[in-house]
């Protein structure tokens, strides 16, 4: 086994999750390297009967799913889950496989989220049909009205250019497919359609299911990648995902997700091919990829370390964990929404921008963002007595604060997961705490009275430092 930091371990739970308390970190840490990834990885292990429990009592859905609904409902379990990789890889395919409430139908936006977590680590051709038998997608990207007469190119650009090998292979730089090929494939794709129950219930989103209408698809010779044949559908889905483009941009796509920022150099082609490899061998499987991926070298680097900015999603919800906030009252997230929050830094769940998704990392920093995300960080830090909503007690906060200033920095800034950063940082968060309010300096004590207002004030800083917004 090889052995594991706290640091180390709460990188990795920031990105195969969104962060957590120290006692959670620590306890990753214990497992060794291999363990700790595996166990996030595994997920189906880890009991989460709690957070259903909590979801089927305040999302009952009894008539319909809502927009609000249905993002809040997500966001809980962004929150709340013991598998937390499950919902970041849920995430990522939400981007991937962008589809949008600007023109699909609530409830089928809501199956698709659940489609996505049930496959998040399936192998990828499985993952990849039954995306396209998606009613949601299927809506999108205008499936639903190809027909022989007729074909809707929508899906067949996007499959290629989007969801598999992308224009360009990223490695060579060779174009991947011709229009004539997105041409074809359309035809391969008509009289695909879905049916739905006449009335919603929950317990029926399973019937939203994937119907094929012989009548209106094009049965005949397509040539495809310059081979002639009666190409099906999934005939399609099978020869793009066994194209090396197809896993070297799987790869590109999850490191710039999960790892780092990749260039053109030598040395990142080299190890986009090293993943694509791993792809290839294991017959298309995403989980062996991504385990892979966050066994590297390249993982652990320190090029990897900060690397990536916090999404609006990574923020709010690792805070709330980190901070191990509590929600007034109940999780009534229906009548105090942080979905709100996340609009102004600029992601709505279930709203990508477009259909190549949101621009990840620094797409996410604007003068206006970081505004937004320095007043969510007020907001969290604010709320003390509150019926709903998150809430931040004194109890909490005392929990970690200590008579010296210098403990009481640096408990916080272990606990928000910044542990090394500049001392000069660290000293002006001390000089903040030992300065009362007509700027003279004073002996930091810990009581009611300090922990309200100054330790509020430190966590209300750190969350404001630069080094938090990345991951």
């Amino acid at each position: 086994m090889t052995d594991m930091t706290y640091k180390q371990a709460a990188h990795l739970l920031g990105r195969m999750g969104f962060g957590g308390p120290p006692a959670e970190i620590e306890s990753l840490a214990s497992r060794g390297r291999e363990g700790a990834v595996d166990y996030l990885l595994n997920y189906e292990q880890i009991d989460d009967r709690q957070l259903e429990d909590a979801l089927k009592n305040e999302f009952p859905f009894r008539r319909d799913v809502t927009s609000l609904n249905a993002r809040q409902w997500w966001f809980v379990r962004m929150v709340m889950t013991q598998r937390p990789f499950e919902e970041k890889m849920t995430l990522f395919w939400h981007n991937h496989f962008a589809t949008s409430l600007e023109k699909v139908d609530e409830t089928l936006i809501f199956v698709q989220n659940l489609m996505l977590r049930q496959n998040a680590l399936a192998r990828f051709d499985d993952l990849l049909l039954k995306v396209a038998r998606d009613p949601a997608m299927l809506v999108w990207l205008d499936g639903v009205v190809s027909v022989k007469e007729n074909p809707n190119e929508n899906f067949g650009r996007e499959l290629l250019e989007l969801f598999t090998m992308s224009v360009n292979d990223v490695v060579t730089g060779e174009a991947n497919y011709t229009e004539q090929d997105v041409k074809e494939i359309a035809r391969a794709f008509t009289g695909w359609r879905f049916k739905q129950p006449k009335k919603f219930k929950l317990k029926k989103l399973h019937k939203y299911k994937f119907v094929f209408q012989p009548n209106e698809n094009d049965a005949g010779i397509k040539t495809v990648f310059g081979q002639p044949a009666a190409y099906t559908g999934e005939d399609i889905i099978s020869i793009v995902c066994a194209r090396r483009a197809t896993a070297r941009f799987l790869v590109w796509k999850l490191f710039e997700f999960f790892v780092y920022p990749l260039t053109s150099s030598p040395e990142d082609l080299s190890v986009i091919d090293k993943f694509a490899d791993v792809y290839i061998a294991s017959d298309h499987s995403i989980k062996e990829m991504v385990r892979a991926i966050f066994l590297s070298e390249e993982f652990t680097s320190d090029r990897a370390e900060r690397a990536l900015v916090k999404s609006p999603a990574d923020m709010v919800a690792s805070s709330l964990r980190m901070l191990g906030i509590k929600f007034g009252g109940s999780l009534d997230f229906r009548n105090y929404s942080l979905q709100s929050h996340l609009n102004r830094m600029g992601m709505t769940l279930y709203a990508p921008p477009n259909v190549s998704g949101w621009a990840l990392s620094l797409g996410w920093i604007s003068s206006n963002t970081m505004v937004s995300r320095y007043n969510f960080a007020g907001s969290l830090i604010s709320n003390r007595l509150t019926v709903r909503g998150p809430v931040l007690s004194n109890s909490d906060l005392m929990a970690h604060a200590r008579p010296s200033a210098e403990e009481t920095v640096n408990n916080f800034l272990r606990l928000l997961g910044l542990t090394d950063i500049d001392q000069e940082a660290v000293r002006n968060l001390m000089d903040y705490l030992q300065t009362g309010d007509d700027g003279l300096p004073v002996e930091f004590e810990v009581n009611d009275s300090t922990v309200d207002n100054k330790v509020r004030g430190l966590v209300h800083q750190i969350m404001c430092l630069a080094e938090f917004q990345l991951n």
